[in-house]
């Protein structure tokens, strides 16, 4: 069932590459117009050694996991109002097939734009650990499930789309600011570094960062694993109870 309903998600995505496309133009604009102006920055605290798009591109690729996600409710909304929901109702439809096929498919495009986006980096200097790449894919999986189930449920609690704004905006921006996403934290004043650590994203983009470098051997990296797991797992029951209440 669950695969049923992944390959009918996937469909979407796939009639609709323009999408993929503006989900893109960011994070390129970023790699264009504002990596250049980190290439001083070599030396300084969170930049030592290698290229300077090791420490920048995968704060990047975590914001992806979190703009990919925290926006999907969307799609749920219009879903809804075309009473595509609705008539599941009266099928025996596994609920938690449903959703899953839903974030599978969030996964599915973040990790598409993963990879576009770190091969459009490469010619511009960014060096890639081949181990260290897989782990933060499975990283940023596991926060794109985070936000995407997160966004599911809000969705289903609010039913519409203004109203899923703020609490999608109120989660992403802060969360990655506060992670450190364009520049790392080790730059931050002592304040603001202490409060990082109270965001789960902080040990995300750090991990990240690591692994990209190949540093496998690094506490953050099982940190930000022992964190974004649970976290997710616990999200998913929260989104997969929502829609059996909805969906009855």
């Amino acid at each position: 069932m669950f695969k049923l309903f992944y390959i009918r998600k996937l469909r979407e995505v796939i009639k609709n590459p323009v999408m993929l496309s503006f989900s893109l133009f960011m994070p390129l604009m970023y790699l264009l117009l504002y990596a250049p102006l980190l290439k001083n920055l070599t030396g300084m605290p969170g930049f030592q050694g290698g290229s300077v798009l090791n420490t920048f591109l995968p704060g990047v690729l975590i914001s992806l996991t979190v703009f990919g996600g925290a926006f999907s409710g969307f799609r749920l909304i219009d879903e809804i109002r075309q009473g595509i929901i609705e008539r599941f109702r009266v099928t025996p439809t596994s609920r938690l097939a449903l959703l899953m096929g839903a974030v599978a498919r969030d996964v599915t495009n973040v990790v598409v734009q993963g990879l576009i986006f770190t091969a459009a980096a490469i010619p511009f200097g960014l060096h890639v650990d081949p181990l260290g790449f897989v782990l933060l894919l499975l990283l940023m999986m596991c926060s794109t499930a985070l936000f995407a189930s997160y966004s599911y449920a809000i969705a289903l609690m609010v039913k519409n789309e203004d109203a899923l704004v703020p609490f999608a905006q109120m989660v992403a921006f802060p969360l990655l600011m506060l992670a450190g996403f364009l520049l790392p934290m080790e730059l931050a004043p002592h304040w603001l570094r202490a409060a990082a650590y109270a965001d789960p994203l902080y040990y995300s983009v750090a991990a990240a960062r690591q692994l990209m470098n190949g540093h496998l051997g690094k506490p953050v990296i099982w940190e930000a694993f022992a964190i974004t797991v649970p976290l997710a797992a616990g999200v998913i029951v929260w989104a997969g109870a929502s829609f059996k209440r909805v969906i009855q």
